[in-house]
C-alpha cells in the first residue's frame, strides 16, 4: 500500500537540494534528479530529470517543494 505523499515548501541554499525536488526555473518547473556537483566559480550544478543539468550559484536561495513521505505512527 503506497503512504500519501505531502510537499514541504523550503527556502534552501542551492547546494543542498536533493533528488525529487521541485523547483522554478526559467518559469518552468524542474525536478532535480540527484545532488547537486560542483561547478565552476563557486556553482551548484544540478542533474534534472529528463535529462540536461541547472547551473546556480551554490548559496544562493531557492524555493523548492520537496515530496515527503507520510509514515503511520507506531501503535500498540
Amino acid at each position: 500500500m503506497d503512504q500519501p505523499t505531502t510537499h514541504l515548501n523550503l527556502s534552501i541554499p542551492a547546494r543542498m537540494i536533493r533528488r525529487g525536488d521541485e523547483f522554478t526555473l526559467h518559469r518552468r518547473t524542474r525536478v532535480a534528479a540527484g545532488s547537486p556537483g560542483v561547478g565552476e566559480y563557486g556553482s551548484a550544478v544540478v542533474p534534472l530529470e529528463g535529462g540536461g543539468a541547472a547551473w546556480l550559484s551554490k548559496d544562493a536561495f531557492i524555493d523548492v517543494r520537496r515530496p515527503v513521505r507520510n509514515t503511520p505512527c507506531a501503535t500498540a
